[in-house]
């Protein structure tokens, strides 16, 4: 949000009336109900009774009453009344402004209230405070010769209410003359001016300029020069309204870790802290070191968050906010002659590792839900940490989750409960500084449309985060799994799928790379992910099959503005090297509201015929190949409990390695996001225009679908 000029300080001036804010009350009241009554100090201390209680329930059903039913507005500060505002801002004689001006209603002092925006009512003070914000908002578009003339008040024959009319002469906007940049290293002069978000010729946006210099100063900063500043300043030519914009870099030397010292560390030892960040006196220092280890540390387990604190001398800004000046330069910096002369700094930088350890304990639920044509599914989870159990980055987890998947067909698919649960024990930096070990015991239940698989797992492995964003992991697990219901085939369609027995036992390495750019993993809108697993099974006397499998993914996403985006995914497996038998839980299956959304869950799928005599007719097994893909225009506004997106999905998925052995899969739709309580509700609805490559047939309702989620989109 812009800033405009700031608002004037609104002390209480002395003797000025006070009133006991109503929650601070409630929150008496509330203590009172809960907790035991005492009588005097010198009294044995008595429990409150049932009915003590129900007469201190009622105090509060009143007090809450009587807080909703209280409409008078106390005086907060000098000059505040209960005049209902409303506010036009106009050109002279009323002509329509050439700059866009809606968000600087949300920033005045004076402003008409609607359902989800407040009142802010008649107060003189604000009024000629809110003179200085038109000016401030249209001088930083560079319309430097604007004028905001006396406001005009229109009041209500009952002087209950006023209109606030603002006149503003905007003048002709000024333009970028020229673009400077002065001091800065030779070699990294052309990566900081292509920092520079306009050019030569463009119109003035002063706010989102001023951020350029934080911009620049952070790059010079990640080179290694630890104290990096650069300061700008814009000169106005009045006469041809130009714009000198000027950069001033001041690097620094490039520098090296001096003394740390931690902070905040209470169950776990310092020394713990210090090994875990690899902060070492004399090795070289970066912004992006010091990001790095800060991310590490968390990464630990152990901590809950970890800041470095360095003592370097740059311009420190909270995220989010939005500087008001170009930067400080004292009389020391500047000749006589105007230039800049650097600051005498230190090579090193000495630096508090602030830690806040995480709690030994904790648990999280989670639930979900995911609906389609087919099958409606409803889960519910909990995660218990037990964090340092044996000593400093020592943890347990424990790890559940039950699920009821119903099924909607008439067909013969199952329907019932299904689940899975690990317990992981994690020792972090067992392996070097990064290298996180884990053993792993797992047991998943899984529903399938035709049958059920249950499976077992146990298994060392290692985690690492190589740098933010990018992580990979290593197990090698012994599996052990059975399928049940999994329709009698005869041996030439066992063949024919390479579909393996009904029970099978498995060594198996896996390995994932995750290189996650997001810029949220809920609802992205910019940013991208790329995502490779793999699992090798070499059969042998470690297994009853040999294969391997191969599970790419990629996503994008381009933003088309404020609130509009474009995201795009591909994801796809493969089953090859195998021995003729590929098991159930290596199959690939797509399909549903996270997959293909032409299909309900996990019916993308090649499809074997029964024996006969069997309990099915056909059956949904699996493929050694899937290619899942989708573009999704979006519509996803700020802060909104809104949102819409459109979609076309493309597949297919093969008995063999090629994917569209049965022709391609398509399909088109739309529907509403929802953010209800923090969730995030997608509701889909799609049209299946391709099936196995052939179009239609539309007049067949399995060709509709309707989907419904909660969770991450893609």
């Amino acid at each position: 949000m812009r800033k405009t000029s700031g608002p004037v300080e609104e002390n209480r001036p002395p003797g000025w009336p006070t009133a006991t804010p109503k929650s601070a009350t409630l929150g008496r009241l509330l203590n009172w109900i809960r907790q035991p009554s005492r009588s005097t100090p010198t009294a044995p201390r008595v429990r409150t009774g049932p009915s003590a209680r129900v007469v201190g329930l009622v105090l509060l059903a009143i007090a809450l009453l009587s807080s909703a039913c209280h409409h008078e507005r106390p005086k907060r500060i000098p000059g505040d009344t209960d005049i209902l505002t409303s506010v036009e801002i106009q050109g002279p004689n009323g002509a329509e402004l050439k700059l866009a001006h809606a968000e600087l209603f949300m920033l005045l002092g004076l402003r008409e209230g609607s359902a989800i925006v407040t009142h802010r009512y008649f107060n003189e003070f604000r009024l000629a405070e809110d003179r200085r914000r038109l000016v401030s908002w249209w001088h930083s578009f560079g319309y430097f010769d604007a004028t905001v003339a006396e406001p005009e008040l229109d009041w209500a024959d009952d002087n209950k209410s006023v209109v606030v009319t603002w006149t503003v002469a905007e003048g002709k906007p000024y333009h970028i003359g020229s673009i400077t940049l002065k001091h800065a290293p030779k070699q990294h002069e052309r990566a900081l001016l292509d920092l520079v978000p306009y050019e030569v010729g463009d119109g003035i946006d002063m706010e989102e300029y001023r951020l350029t210099r934080l911009k620049m100063a952070e790059y010079l900063q990640r080179q290694g020069f630890g104290h990096a500043k650069v300061v700008s300043r814009s000169y106005l030519d009045k006469n041809k309204r130009l714009v000198h914009w000027y950069y001033f870099a001041d690097a620094g030397p490039k520098t090296r870790i001096g003394k740390v010292v931690v902070e905040g560390a209470h169950r776990l030892p310092e020394a713990s802290a210090l090994e875990r960040a690899g902060l070492v006196e004399g090795e070289p220092y970066s912004l992006a070191i010091k990001e790095k280890r800060e991310l590490d540390m968390v990464d630990s387990g152990s901590y809950a968050s970890a800041a470095i604190k360095p003592d370097a001398d740059v311009d420190r800004v909270l995220p989010g906010d939005r500087p008001d000046t170009g930067g400080d330069l004292d009389d020391t910096q500047v000749d006589k002659q105007g230039n800049l002369v650097p600051r005498d700094l230190p090579k090193t930088v000495n630096m508090r590792l602030v830690v806040v350890e995480a709690p030994r304990t904790q648990v999280r639920l989670r639930a979900g839900v995911e609906v389609d044509p087919t099958r409606a599914d409803a889960y519910g989870g909990a995660r218990l940490w037990l964090r340092d159990l044996f000593g400093p980055f020592h943890h347990i987890v424990l790890d559940g989750r039950i699920g009821y998947g119903a099924n909607l067909d008439d067909d013969d698919q199952l329907s019932g409960l299904y689940g899975e649960g690990l317990a992981r024990y994690i020792k972090s930096g067992l392996f070097g500084r990064l290298g996180d070990f884990r053993f792993s015991g797992r047991y998943r239940d899984l529903l399938y449309p035709g049958f059920q698989l249950r499976e077992m797992a146990v298994g060392p492995g290692v985690r690492s985060t190589l740098a933010p964003g990018l992580f990979v992991t290593f197990d090698a697990l012994f599996r052990y799994e059975t399928t049940l219901d999994f329709g009698g085939f005869t041996p030439a369609v066992l063949d024919e799928f390479d579909l393996a027995a009904d029970s099978t036992r498995l060594g198996e390495l896996d390995a994932s790379i995750v290189w996650d750019k997001r810029n949220d993993p809920v609802e992205a809108t910019r940013g991208h992910l790329a995502q490779l697993s793999t699992a090798f099974a070499p059969g042998g006397d470690l297994g009853t099959q040999r294969y391997v499998r191969v599970d790419p993914e990629l996503r994008g996403f381009v933003p088309l503005g404020t609130d509009w985006s474009l995201g795009a995914r591909m994801k796809g497996t493969w089953v090859f090297l195998d021995d003729g038998e590929v098991p159930a839980s290596i199959r690939a299956f797509g399909g549903g509201a996270f997959g293909h959304r032409g299909f309900g869950r996990l019916r993308l799928s090649p499809e074997a015929a029964c024996a006969p005599g069997a309990s099915c007719n056909s059956e949904l097994v699996g493929g050694k190949s899937l290619l899942e893909s989708s573009l999704e225009l979006r519509f996803l506004p700020f802060r909104k409990p809104f949102g819409l997106a459109a979609f076309a999905d493309a597949g297919g998925a093969g008995a063999n390695l090629n994917p569209f052995d049965d022709g391609l899969a398509l399909a088109l739709g739309f529907g509403p996001r929802l953010r209800i309580w923090y969730l995030p509700i997608g509701i889909d609805f799609s049209v299946r225009l391709l099936s196995q490559g052939e179009v239609g047939p539309f007049d067949d309702f399995d060709s509709y679908s309707l989907f419904l989620r909660i969770g991450e989109s893609f």
